[in-house]
């Protein structure tokens, strides 16, 4: 599995985690994250090494923005169970979205787009009934976009693409993206063979 997200800091997740929806279902697995991009479940290594200056590209030109949630609502039943969901307002947040799909789409990269419509949110729990109803307003910063993905799940391969403030970090982008090629090729170099 391979995606582009934003991943929701512990104090907020811890917060989220809160949220009262009912008691019934099962906690999400793994961390809390809003999906930017969904890039497929079998990624080839190659794919991430053209995707990354796409990538790159954008963030190098975002600021830093918030996103906000007071609402935990329920997509439609998935494999006889619904995800119970905080849906996420931003506006930087969907213009970033726009920015991906456009550069991917320009880059003839692809993405999966079963769902064209995007609706974020942050996935808490999955359940066996629909809910919906607020919550205080919960608000929290969006510094960076992070490429999870592999041949391994998500474990396999973390690649951050911090977002900028200005002209500074515009000008140091080439070595900040080749530190990050740096990882990708560390991130899938074999282990070397055991000398006793």
């Amino acid at each position: 599995m391979a995606f582009l997200g934003l991943a929701v800091p512990a104090q907020t997740a811890r917060i989220l985690s809160e949220v009262d929806y009912g008691g019934v279902g099962t906690p999400e697995k793994g961390f809390h994250h809003i999906t930017m991009l969904y890039l497929g479940d079998e990624v080839p290594v190659e794919r991430f090494g053209q995707a990354l200056p796409v990538i790159f590209d954008v963030t190098s030109k975002t600021r830093p923005f918030t996103v906000a949630t007071n609402r935990v609502t329920t997509f439609p039943a998935k494999r006889g169970t619904v995800p119970v969901i905080c849906r996420v307002t931003s506006d930087p947040l969907h213009e970033l979205r726009e920015k991906l799909t456009a550069a991917f789409n320009a880059a003839e990269l692809h993405y999966d787009n079963k769902f064209p419509d995007f609706k974020p949110h942050v996935t808490l729990a999955y359940a066996q009934e629909g809910l919906d109803k607020e919550f205080p307003s919960v608000e929290w910063g969006a510094h960076e976009l992070v490429l999870w993905g592999g041949d391994s799940g998500d474990g396999r391969l973390v690649v951050t693409f911090p977002f900028s403030l200005g002209q500074k970090a515009a000008s140091m982008g080439r070595r900040t993206l080749n530190r990050a090629f740096v990882k990708v090729a560390a991130s899938f170099r074999p282990p070397l063979p055991h000398t006793p």
